[in-house]
């Protein structure tokens, strides 16, 4: 799972279709699962999932709108639904083909409908009354909404994306011409002869959800490279007693944990839903290869370090932040750690030498901030910088192709550095 350069197109894409282009190990779209909604960052759920009717594309409407901050108003009496967000003002009657947005009449391809006590419109409709760019990716089963709001922040035009949008689904379709036989996947559907398990690998034991335990992570595309830098990880330990920690452990590894000092919630799983008690949910289910997915990202579990290895050779972790290419204030950038056998390193990282001191952080920039002696014990790297700075951090190593430890690539917290052979 080395992370290389990515292009520039296909960064400015996965920012735009939270497209992942680091790899498969993000939940692939099977003919059962329901097409994806992204608003921004976030995916929306619902009662009624978005399907296609006549090349049309029917989403409910309350979810969207709502996660968009339109307040709306239903009148059963007369089965008219009011929209009101700022200057905005939409009127969308059940059973007609028009709506009015700010006045205007807006003519629907299908007209509103109620399946289940929820409503439901053309996506096309979202895109019209908001201003927002919309798109359907048959490629990945995914519809993503970019409100004007996203767009003005990422300092890009809506026709900038949408031409950036339709470069990358002329490349996806015409590879699809050699690779399906010229068949392009519709809304809803999947291409001929591929499902999840092209892409998943299956693990050696497969995931109980009655009996979980042990560490996982699993990695989910930053759309705008803003929270983590272009990758986030996400990780997962399930403890005995039904305890979890999310996030990285405080002190290193899984094995450091200790629940009188972090915070480890008790949760329960039914009905497809991680409960924890502290009111958070997430989705949960093991895949057909017996793959633990969590919040729709699929994930590994992280295997135990023996011994106390040690590391050779320069290894590089890359991100961006913005939109490459586009947004005047992005940036592309690298940092390096050398190890070296004796168990001593360099970084160019200031940083991570720095002395937390509660409210604010000390930083030299000197060199005994960046330089000093290491250590791996089980799944924890510790840091011991020559200016009297320690450091613990998770640690492991990635698979090779081969399914064995690379220890050209490893996990150090929240980051991936690998030595760059290209």
């Amino acid at each position: 799972m080395i992370l290389r350069k990515w292009s520039m197109l296909l960064a400015i894409v996965a920012v735009l279709l939270s497209v992942s282009v680091v790899g498969t190990v993000q939940a692939s779209a099977t003919e059962q699962s329901p097409i994806k909604v992204y608003i921004d960052k976030s995916r929306i759920h619902f009662n009624v999932n978005p399907y296609l009717e006549n090349g049309t594309t029917l989403v409910q409407l309350r979810p969207l709108f709502e996660a968009m901050g339109i307040a709306l108003d239903w009148k059963p009496e007369s089965g008219v639904i009011e929209g009101k967000k700022g200057s905005l003002r939409l009127v969308l009657t059940i059973g007609s083909k028009q709506a009015t947005v700010n006045g205007k009449t807006v003519q629907l391809e299908t007209a509103a409908r109620i399946v289940d006590g929820n409503t439901l419109v053309p996506l096309r409709f979202i895109g019209e009354a908001t201003g927002a760019l919309v798109v359907w990716d048959p490629y990945s089963q995914e519809i993503t909404i970019m409100t004007e709001q996203m767009l003005a922040s990422l300092g890009i035009t809506k026709k900038d994306a949408e031409k950036a949008i339709a470069d990358y689904l002329a490349s996806k379709e015409q590879g699809s011409k050699t690779d399906n036989g010229g068949k392009k996947p519709e809304p809803g559907g999947k291409t001929e002869g591929r499902n999840e398990a092209d892409d998943e690998i299956a693990p050696a034991v497969k995931a109980d959800l009655s009996n979980l335990k042990g560490m996982y992570f699993g990695i989910r595309m930053d759309v705008t490279g803003y929270e983590c830098g272009g990758t986030c990880w996400d990780f997962y330990t399930f403890l005995p007693d039904g305890k979890v920690v999310i996030g990285e452990p405080e002190k290193g590894g899984p094995e450091t944990i200790d629940c009188s000092k972090q915070a480890c919630r008790t949760y329960t799983i039914e009905n497809g839903t991680m409960k924890l008690n502290n009111g958070e949910s997430y989705p949960i289910r093991v895949s057909e290869k017996g793959n633990l997915i969590v919040n729709d990202v699929l994930l590994s579990p992280v295997q135990p370090v023996t011994g106390s290895p040690t590391l050779e050779g320069a290894f590089v972790h890359r991100g961006y932040s913005g939109m490459i290419g586009i947004n005047s204030a992005s940036s592309a950038w690298e940092e390096w750690i050398t190890f070296k056998k004796n168990g001593t390193f360099e970084s160019d990282n200031t940083l991570m030498g720095t002395v937390d001191t509660g409210s604010a952080t000390t930083n030299s920039a000197s060199a005994s901030n960046k330089s000093g002696a290491y250590s791996i014990e089980g799944n924890t790297i510790v840091l011991k910088f020559d200016g009297g700075t320690e450091k613990r951090y998770l640690f492991f190593f990635h698979n090779g192709k081969n399914g064995k430890p690379n220890f050209e690539d490893v996990q150090i917290g929240n980051r991936n550095f690998y030595i760059d052979r290209d």
